[in-house]
């Protein structure tokens, strides 16, 4: 499913919240049972439900659940460490 561009600010705008470390929205590559959100310091799966939650009753998504993911939240010089190889100018 594609999302409007407005649902991945609303979501970082929560996810800032617990981790403001996050950035800038930069991109979205949707898949099958995730998207992978990208900002201009790292990258993110957010799972589809919680994407569909964000779009019809944000309301509905715990702040449990944000914490979490804010917390999954990689930025580019971890996975570049973690990979051997630059990640961070990947669109």
């Amino acid at each position: 499913m594609n999302f409007p561009l407005f649902l991945y600010y609303e979501l970082l705008i929560r996810l800032t919240l617990f981790n403001p470390e996050i950035g800038e929205f930069r991109s979205a590559l949707p898949f099958d049972d995730h998207v992978l959100l990208k900002t201009d310091k790292g990258m993110m799966e957010i799972p589809i439900y919680i994407m569909n939650m964000q779009f019809n009753d944000p309301g509905l998504i715990p702040e449990l659940e944000i914490s979490k993911l804010a917390a999954a939240f990689r930025a580019y010089s971890e996975i570049d460490a973690m990979t051997c190889g630059p990640v961070s100018n990947a669109s």
